[in-house]
């Protein structure tokens, strides 16, 4: 309205360097950076904050123009954490869409194992307390593209709500879609059978001769896990395709399941998955399936 002072923010020594580019909808990943973040979200009209020990585990529903992930997240971390944080990153930059990662000046940049077509740096730049460095997204369609092409048709459940589903006992069929290792090293949700994610599209499709037992119909509410959240989305839509009506899949996985403190069991080493195995663990064609397990 007329009459009323126009909100500004102090422009940090360094940003006023920057090249313009979209920042309409910005998700900002770290606890610091307040005044930086004021300056690039003047003009945002969507803007998400992410506490830093959420930042590497982070599965949102939308993507965003501009992500900023803040010096505090990446302080200290080693290799592996750098990585992770950058994947949880750059899942949720839309195509062309920018990416600020800011950093310490001794730190190398933050961009190794990405593709410069796919994570291109457009620049560093010195600020007062920390290094900043601008990469823009390219526009190849990317294994975080399928994701959330996948995650519009299914419906995503949290570790809580799953658990309140298998206690109410509404008929939700929960398919553990993790290898064998994972299983043996992590544990199972009870109750959930084990279809590995090789061939979850032929145990739930009618059309072939192996179909599941626990296949009932396709209004069966299913949810899928894997070990964190991802695969099982793909899978889940998989299963959409297919002509399943009720398909969800776990938010973070097993391991969110097992961080929430929910109960998990040592898995049943008898392959659950395997039909028409004999006492021997061979099938009717005389093969033994790789990885089978012998009974206790």
């Amino acid at each position: 309205m007329e009459g009323q002072p126009v909100q500004t923010h102090a422009v940090p020594p360094g940003l006023d360097r920057l090249p313009c580019f979209q920042r309409s909808s910005v998700l900002h990943l770290g606890d610091g950076d307040r005044s930086i973040i004021d300056a690039l979200t003047v003009n945002a009209n969507h803007v998400a904050y992410v506490r830093t020990n959420d930042a590497i585990t982070l599965q949102l529903e939308r993507r965003f123009d501009l992500v900023v992930i803040g010096a505090d997240v990446l302080t200290g971390s080693d290799e592996g954490c750098r990585r992770a944080v950058m994947h949880a990153a750059i899942q949720h930059v839309e195509r062309d869409g920018h990416l600020i990662v800011l950093h310490g000046a001794v730190q190398p940049v933050p961009a190794g194992g990405f593709w410069a077509d796919d994570l291109r740096l457009l620049g560093s730049y010195p600020l007062t307390t920390a290094t900043l460095s601008l990469f823009r997204r390219g526009d190849r369609t990317t294994v975080h593209d399928l994701l959330f092409e996948a995650r519009a048709t299914i419906t995503r459940v949290s570790p809580r709500r799953l658990a309140e589903r298998m206690q109410a006992a509404d008929g939700t069929l929960v398919l553990d879609t993790r290898a064998h290792t994972d299983r043996e090293r992590f544990g199972v949700i009870p109750g959930a059978i084990h279809v590995p994610r090789t061939v979850v599209e032929w145990r739930f499709d009618p059309a072939n001769g192996y179909l599941h037992p626990s296949m009932r119909s396709f209004d069966q509410p299913l949810v899928l896990v894997c070990d964190c959240g991802y695969s099982s989305s793909l899978a889940a839509a998989n299963l959409v395709r297919l002509g399943f009506a009720n398909v969800a899949d776990l938010i973070g996985g097993h391991t969110a399941w097992a961080a929430a403190g929910l109960p998990v069991a040592r898995p049943d080493r008898w392959h659950v998955d395997a039909l028409g195995f004999n006492e021997t663990g061979f099938n009717e064609t005389g093969f033994n399936e790789i990885g089978f397990n012998e009974k206790p």
